[in-house]
């Protein structure tokens, strides 16, 4: 019978680590399940970047690999893998919220290369967006059909903030080589300061885009379309409920959409703002995640399968063996409270379940 098999990654407290979060999952070329996260330390937020590794469709996992360290004093965050149709594996992450790098694997995911400086392509941002802060956005990258690599990010103009933000991406036509601007897509339509995003291919060659974002009374999921070059407005699925927090999309081998998020309207807080209370969100807001999919380019969903009661952030990836889709997630809340979780769990879910 046709069930949810689950795998734990990284459980916090345990080898090193008081939390893992922020999961990042790509299949190569070859075959192999790689998935990245940030190994978390509560005294200075220390922040290492990890690399597990599964040549066996995520039955099993070798001991992890260490991506990158921090210096003292320097904050690592938001890795990010995209796997290229030549076998090659691209590594981003960022560092202090005003630096990337980049390093490439072509060994499988076995090694990587060394780190190269991409800070300054973000300067091609500044003349529509005055950047103070920014980052890449956790998960994964897409090479596009055409061969266009897409990395989406969101930046800010916010004094050591994240907002007020908008989003966009870096694309490039070869192979890595030169990275260029998108336009900024900031906040409109009843979307306020769009930030995190995954971003995944339509039937017609353009991009779907779903971002994390926040503004008083909403708590519904944001989208945009077009890219890689322009991006067009933004807009709300009311169908969609979110609590601010990252989800994923990914297509399909088939060409159907798949997307996870926590899906909560989260009331409480939506009441609390009414009474008029400066709450962000409840401590209980990033639950039920559920997996949906989409037969129309992401029109409609469906009702979707739930994955996990106690979440958080999330990315995708399907089996290069059956079809399944599989979920790396945030799971479990230390001390009731949904912003810090406790482990990073693997959903295998049979594609027959996505109906």
């Amino acid at each position: 019978m046709d069930a949810l098999r689950k795998t734990l990654l990284a459980e916090g407290g345990r080898d090193g680590f008081d939390s893992y979060r922020v999961p990042g999952l790509v299949v190569t070329a070859a075959g192999t399940l790689l998935a990245c996260c940030e190994g978390r330390i509560k005294e200075g937020d220390r922040r290492t970047l990890l690399l597990y590794r599964s040549t066996d469709d995520g039955a099993t996992f070798a001991p992890r690999t260490v991506l990158a360290e921090p210096a003292p004093g320097q904050l690592l965050h938001n890795p990010m893998l995209l796997a290229c149709r030549d076998g090659r594996v691209l590594l981003f992450w960022c560092s202090d919220y005003g630096h990337l790098y980049l390093r490439v694997s072509r060994d499988d995911g076995c090694t990587f290369g060394e780190a190269r400086n991409l800070t300054g392509v973000i300067d091609g941002f500044r003349k529509e967006w005055p950047v103070t802060l920014w980052a890449i956005a956790p998960g994964h990258g897409v090479e596009m059909k055409n061969g266009t690599l897409v990395v989406p990010l969101w930046l800010s103009r916010g004094e050591n903030a994240h907002l007020p933000a908008c989003y966009a991406c870096l694309y490039s036509t070869d192979g890595g080589e030169t990275w260029l601007c998108s336009n900024v897509v900031p906040a409109a339509n009843g979307i306020g300061d769009p930030t995190e995003a995954s971003v995944a291919e339509r039937s017609d060659g353009t991009l779907l885009a779903t971002l994390r974002h926040e503004i008083p009374g909403v708590r519904r999921r944001a989208f945009c379309a077009g890219g890689p070059v322009h991006w067009g407005q933004p807009w709300l699925n009311e169908a969609l409920p979110d609590p601010i927090c990252g989800g994923a999309l990914l297509t399909l081998a088939d060409g159907r959409l798949t997307f996870v998020n926590c899906a909560c309207g989260d009331e409480e807080a939506l009441e609390r703002q009414r009474r008029g209370e400066a709450v962000r969100w409840s401590l209980n807001a990033r639950r039920d995640l559920t997996l949906r999919v989409s037969g129309d380019d992401g029109k409609t969903w469906s009702a979707g399968v739930l994955l996990e009661q106690e979440a958080g952030a999330a990315d995708l990836a399907q089996s290069p063996k059956d079809g399944a889709v599989l979920c790396l997630h945030e799971q479990g809340w230390e001390g009731g409270n949904c912003i810090f979780t406790h482990a990073l769990t693997l959903t295998r879910v049979p594609l027959a379940l996505l109906r």
